[in-house]
Order: structure tokens, then C-alpha cells, then sequence
């Protein structure tokens, strides 16, 4: 936004809502303020209801925020701070848990769609995006209450498939998947990338792809994303204790532990399990960084080790910069690498597997046939075709 679109932003909602309707903010910049949106162009509320701006779909949401043609608004709870760049736009609705399906959720998230509701109807360029699992029951509530101009990207793979079956039963062609594996996991008929709307890049193309180790000889591996158990890390860990002990190999890992007691006993344990397999000089947990960039100028190939990985950011980033990945099958990557031209497919929870792919790496013969496939990455850019995409969509509501 800009001009009288940029009174303030808050950097850190604080403070307890009065009737969920009010907050104090923290820190000058651009916050969204709905009495001057300008309402020549479309203005979209990316809702996610988080307190945290960690994870791949802020990532997202930013990349779609991007497109100049229209205005972007990121929708949070109290307590969100914001901690990468660009920071956009922030509006600070009541208190939500983000990623749970729930009676417990239920009330917060109707509240949530009655100011959204207000918002909508107050002028005819206004969009809610839902990007969260309570971005979709606010999106059902909409719908329920009348307002259609609503729509929804699932970013996960939920157990409860009824839900999102009977969200996309309701919401049609305004509920979007990420890719085929995406409707498999939710039990769709139809395995086309018809009704999909993938994760795009604001990036451009590498013109050439890794080659593997340089002059020492050291492979150098790759990892980005929280410290959740289902994104399986141990098993990168299991995979290097199984190889020689004169492997040259190393493994970088950037990100943490979210706001949760279970994601950080995760993160001591895989600390736990580094100390306890004698990896800790061939592993590095660097934290959270602020972008992956540093990570993908210095490795080799990216592993993505997870169960049922929707999507994966850190392998479209990779394979945009020219670095393969080594990623599980039963997941989103299946439909963006192609075996032996962008990467490696390993069996889901076979450390066994994933440590024979890392060592054949090793032999320069395993980079022959790579290569960087931008007719085949084309439907991941956001200049060249998801830009133009979201637009027609946002307009058609």
C-alpha cells in the first residue's frame, strides 16, 4: 500500500482485546487501516490468524504479495511480530489457534469473519484469503453468513479429511489445493492439477545446476523448517551415522522450534540424537535465519526428509537456484521433481534408503544428467503465470 494506505503497521500486536475488537500496537510503519484502502484496485486480507511469521506460508503470502497490481494485507492474532522481509501491511483480529480445527476454535474464528464480513461489504475491491486452517473455517463461516467473496488455500495435509472435503463440497472452485498429491492425500477422484493452485517464486531461474562436492571433496547437504516431528530431521541424522566414517559429508539445518512444548522437546532430542550418533561435527543446527538464500549459495542438494510434506518452499527455492533435492515420496514434492533431472525420490521413513542416495552423491557420476528444467518450473513463477492467475481469481469473486 502507500500514500494514505501507510499509516501504520504494527511490528508486534500487544495487548488484550475489548469485546475482541480493539489492540494497541508497538512500532511506526505500514498498517492496514480499512477507512482508506484505495478502492480503485482489489485489496487483499491474507488471513492466517498466527502469532508467528516463521514457516513457509507467510513465505507465501508474501511472494503473492508482490504483484504490484493490487494491495496486500497479512491477517494475525495478538501477539504476531514480524520478522522477515518485506513486512506487510498488518491487520490484528481476536485471538485464533491458527492451525487447529475444533469446537474450541469455532466461536473465535465466527468472530473473526462478522469484522471481516464488515469489512467485505464496505466496499466492492475487497478479498479475504484464507491460508490457515482457521483462514478456512473463517472462510465457511463467510459463506454461511452470505459473503462469497472468500477464498482458501490448504497448505497441509489435515487429518480430519472430512472437513476439508465438505469445505471444497461448499466452496468450490474458491477451494484450492497445491498440487495432485495434495487431492490424493484428501481423497479426490480427480489427481489433475485441475483446481490446484501451487506455491510460486518471485525468483529467477539459475542458468546452471550443482555439480556436487567441490575441491575438498566435501558434500554439503541442506535442511530448512521447523523443528516438528513429522518434518522427520532424525532420519536425516540416522541416514549420516549410517554411512563410513570417511564420508565426507556435512548437513546444515536452518530454522527452530516453534511456540509449542512439543516442538521444543523435539528440537533437544534431534540436539540429543546429534550428540549421541558422534555427528556433531558433521551437523550444524543453525537456528532461524532470515531467509534461505546464505543456505542454497553454500550446499550442494537440499533434503526434505518429511512425512507427508505438502509442499516444500525450501525445495522450490532449491531448484530455482540450481541445487537438486533429495526429498520423501508420499508428498508434494513428487509432482515438482522429475528423478535424476532436479533431484532424488527416497521411500518415506527409510533411513537405510536415504543414506545410500547420500553416499552414491559422492561419485561424480551421480550429477551427470542434472539440469535446470525452466519449462518445466515455469507454473511455479509468479511473474510469468501465478501472478496473472491470482489476479483473474481475486477479480472473479
Amino acid at each position: 500500500m502507500a500514500g494514505a494506505d501507510r499509516a501504520w503497521e504494527a511490528r508486534k500486536c500487544t495487548g488484550r482485546s475489548r469485546k475482541g475488537l480493539e489492540f494497541r500496537f508497538q512500532r511506526p510503519a505500514p498498517r492496514f487501516n480499512p477507512a482508506v484502502s484505495r478502492e480503485s484496485r482489489i485489496t487483499v486480507l491474507h488471513y492466517t490468524g498466527s502469532r508467528r511469521d516463521d514457516g513457509g506460508v507467510h513465505a507465501v503470502i508474501r511472494n503473492i504479495a508482490a504483484d504490484a497490481h493490487m494491495d496486500a494485507v497479512l491477517g494475525v492474532s495478538p501477539g504476531y511480530g514480524a520478522t522477515k522481509e518485506p513486512s506487510l501491511p498488518v491487520w490484528c483480529g481476536p485471538a485464533v489457534a491458527d492451525e487447529m480445527i475444533g469446537a474450541g476454535n469455532l466461536w473465535p474464528t465466527l468472530q473473526v469473519a462478522w469484522k471481516i464480513r464488515s469489512w467485505l461489504r464496505a466496499a466492492p475491491r475487497r478479498v479475504y484469503h484464507g491460508h490457515s486452517r482457521a483462514g478456512m473455517l473463517v472462510a465457511l463461516w463467510l459463506h454461511f453468513l452470505g459473503e462469497d467473496r472468500a477464498v482458501v488455500s490448504v497448505h497441509c495435509y489435515g487429518r480430519h479429511l472430512w472437513v476439508y472435503r465438505l469445505a471444497h463440497g461448499l466452496l468450490g472452485q474458491r477451494f484450492l489445493w497445491l498440487s495432485p498429491a495434495m487431492k490424493r492425500h484428501y481423497g479426490l477422484p480427480d489427481l489433475s492439477w485441475s483446481g490446484c493452485m501451487p506455491n510460486g517464486l518471485n525468483a529467477s531461474l539459475s542458468a546452471v545446476m550443482r555439480r556436487g562436492p567441490g575441491a575438498d571433496g566435501v558434500l554439503r547437504l541442506g535442511g530448512a523448517g521447523a523443528l516438528v516431528r513429522w518434518k522427520r530431521w532424525d532420519l536425516v541424522l540416522e541416514a549420516l551415522a549410517r554411512l563410513p566414517a570417511s564420508a565426507k559429508v556435512r548437513f546444515m539445518h536452518i530454522g527452530g522450534a516453534l511456540d509449542s512444548a512439543e516442538s521444543r522437546a523435539c528440537e533437544q532430542d534431534l540436539r540429543a540424537q546429534t550428540e549421541r550418533l558422534g555427528l556433531r561435527d558433521r551437523v550444524e543446527w543453525r537456528g532461524w535465519q532470515p531467509s534461505s538464500a546464505g543456505l542454497l549459495a553454500e550446499v550442494d542438494a537440499v533434503v526434505v526428509p518429511s512425512d507427508g510434506e505438502p509442499f516444500s518452499m525450501i525445495a522450490l527455492e532449491a531448484m530455482f537456484a540450481g541445487v537438486p533435492v533429495i526429498a520423501t515420496r508420499g508428498g508434494g514434492p513428487e509432482d515438482f521433481i522429475v528423478e535424476g533431472v532436479n533431484g532424488w525420490l527416497v521411500p518415506q521413513g527409510d533411513a537405510a534408503a536415504l543414506a545410500a542416495r547420500i553416499e552414491a552423491l559422492l561419485q561424480p557420476a551421480a550429477w551427470n544428467g542434472l539440469r535446470v528444467m525452466p519449462e518445466h518450473l515455469r507454473k511455479f513463477s509468479m511473474p510469468e503465470t501465478l501472478a496473472g492467475r491470482w489476479a483473474a481469481i481475486y477479480a472473479s469473486l
